[in-house]
């Protein structure tokens, strides 16, 4: 039998993300993969456990627990207005295909940063939209103007994804510009989607959602990285209560519901000992942050900015190179993971997203090995 894969398929592969990581050697470091080196914490383990222990184990309703759908609402409020704004997801990922399967379909377009979590314009094509790139231009910082996505707002744009704390660079969006930019989408009728997957990990308090500004729109999430929990597969999609019922209707033919025993555990991890636990997280990933930016000022010819979020630095490494083959030496001769910038679009060539996910001793050691590898490379272009 000769297999007819359908034509949305055309194209679409691992990420460059994953082939990396799929391909290194099981010993190297990965300073690539989102995702902290850090185990769950006690509680929600505790919880997961004692839900087995009561034997429940069975599907939920399809939007979720009703206490955990509860809980999310109230971290959102005004945004959300009880329970029946949240749905809960399995991953942040799945609750943005469900979001993207629901707003928008084809002939109609997504708007989608570049750079951007490279999942973005793969979803608007697998539903059957097209995917239109605005830049966030490195000549800025990175830093996101507004007129970049409404000159590129059209009678077909059904969405405009936003990520703040940007994955890969770390940015958070200003908020003046991020009112004039939903204040405008809101007078133009197009909502948008705030991937906020990053916004428990903040360093300096500059952290705004377009939820302060319009109620025009839908928060993705997840308890995968700011609580370390990216193996329980447990995110959500909050918004107006018209739009949810929608996106669980969705959700039902894709996944029924989210795990179970799952649920307890991010009802846990909600809750005030979770707030500890993120506190104690976050704390950690500060001191990282601190000591890769002292290792990286040591290496000459690299541009960076602090990030203002997650646990990635977006290096520009233009000077001594191209992105991708920096990237693929670099694992061939020191062992250690990193992720080309082109990876995440056309305005991140020339850079390396480099994660500090990793414990302190190996992130001294592969920080060690790029200066190592970088000095041995001939500085192309300043």
């Amino acid at each position: 039998m000769r297999w007819r894969p359908a034509e949305r398929m055309d194209g679409v592969e691992r990420t460059m993300i994953r082939q990396i990581f799929d391909g290194a050697p099981a010993d190297a470091i990965n300073l690539g993969l989102g995702q902290p080196d850090l185990i769950t914490p006690p509680g929600p383990c505790r919880a997961a456990q004692l839900a087995i222990d009561e034997g429940k184990t069975f599907y939920t309703s399809t939007a979720g627990l009703p206490a955990l759908r509860e809980r999310l609402a109230e971290r959102y409020a005004p945004f959300t207005s009880g329970a029946e704004s949240v749905c809960v997801s399995v991953g942040s990922q799945q609750a943005l295909y469900a979001s993207c399967l629901t707003l928008a379909g084809p002939g109609d377009e997504i708007l989608v940063p570049d750079p951007g979590y490279p999942a973005y314009p793969v979803v608007a094509r697998l539903v059957g939209a097209s995917a239109v790139s605005y830049p966030i231009r490195g000549e800025s910082d990175f830093s996101l103007d507004p007129a970049d996505i409404l000159d590129r707002v059209t009678d077909a744009t059904r969405a405009v994804i936003l990520c703040s704390p940007s994955n890969p660079t770390g940015r958070c969006v200003d908020a003046a510009r991020l009112r004039v930019l939903t204040e405008e989408l809101s007078r133009r009728g197009v909502p948008w989607i705030s991937d906020e997957i990053y916004s428990g990990l903040t360093y300096d308090g500059v952290f705004v959602s377009p939820s302060r500004f319009s109620r025009d729109g839908l928060i993705v999430s997840s308890v995968s990285k700011d609580v370390a929990m990216t193996g329980w597969r447990v995110g959500w999609v909050a918004g107006s209560v018209e739009i949810i019922e929608r996106i669980t209707a969705a959700q039902q033919y894709l996944v029924t519901s989210a795990p179970s025993v799952s649920q307890y555990a991010a009802l846990a991890a909600l809750g005030a000992e979770g707030r500890e636990d993120r506190v104690a997280i976050l704390d950690r990933f500060r001191v990282r942050r601190s000591f890769m930016a002292a290792a990286l000022e040591r290496i000459p010819h690299l541009r960076w900015r602090l990030p203002d979020g997650s646990f990635y630095f977006f290096v520009d490494c233009s000077a001594y190179g191209d992105d991708i083959e920096l990237a693929k030496s670099f694992l061939e001769q020191e062992n250690v993971v990193t992720i080309p910038g082109s990876a995440f679009g056309e305005q991140g060539r020339g850079y390396l997203r480099i994660s500090f996910g990793v414990g302190r001793n190996q992130l001294g050691i592969a920080l060690e090995s790029l200066q190592r590898f970088l000095s041995r490379r001939e500085v192309s272009a300043l």
